[in-house]
């Protein structure tokens, strides 16, 4: 029996703009994840490129997801 409450979350979130704030282990699965619902993915991380493992980078690269780092969001 499938979620009806996640296949619509899934159908919500495609195509949509999603952040991820912060690159954390965390977020790391929410990555894949998100590029297999098709969302438009933003990820937000206060560290340098070269702070971040060569292994996300590629990811991020490879799935087109946009990036912004070293800004702080929150005080």
């Amino acid at each position: 029996m499938q979620n009806k409450k996640l296949e619509e979350f899934n159908n919500y979130i495609k195509y949509r703009k999603v952040a991820v704030i912060g690159l954390g282990v965390s977020n790391l699965p929410l990555l894949d994840y998100l590029h297999e619902q098709k969302a438009i993915v933003t990820v937000f991380d206060q560290r340098k490129i070269d702070e971040i493992s060569k292994e996300v980078m590629d990811k991020i690269t490879q799935y087109a997801f946009e990036f912004s780092l070293r800004r702080k969001l929150f005080k």
